[in-house]
């Protein structure tokens, strides 16, 4: 039944995929509308979304599907960059609204991006949310 619906069991995961990657971005839309701020502000931002009970297991099934797309080539095609892409338009206009210069906003919220996913794999990995909050309070402190 599902193969009739979806063509495959990779387009069924494909559309899975998307539906959790669209989720996600409206839950950070939800918590960015209105709001403004530096490059400090929005990894606190970031680290509430991730830190979400209700986000969590989001945040690790794209951690699991990005090392899968890494080691199967051609399996998950554009995840990666979908998954960079899909954020940046938001993350970029909350510095801009904050007073960033445009031309550097884009930059920033690259960098806000990689920092919370970095930690967030670090948590993954490790399990050791203190240290991880510790790394975050790091960074408030900048």
């Amino acid at each position: 039944m599902l193969v009739h619906h979806f063509g495959s069991r990779d387009a069924l995961v494909h559309e899975a995929l998307g539906q959790a990657r669209h989720q996600m971005i409206r839950a950070v839309r939800g918590q960015l509308a209105g709001e403004s701020g530096d490059l400090r502000e929005l990894v606190a931002v970031l680290r509430e979304i991730v830190a979400t009970p209700v986000n969590r297991p989001y945040f690790r099934l794209f951690a699991e599907v990005s090392a899968l797309a890494r080691q199967q080539v051609g399996s998950f095609p554009g995840f990666g960059r979908a998954s960079v892409h899909d954020w940046l338009p938001d993350l970029t206009r909350f510095l801009v609204e904050g007073g960033c210069e445009p031309s550097r906003a884009e930059a920033q919220a690259t960098l806000a991006l990689a920092i919370v996913r970095g930690l967030l794999l670090d948590e993954h990995g490790t399990e050791e949310t203190a240290r991880v909050q510790a790394a975050y309070d790091v960074v408030a402190n900048l």
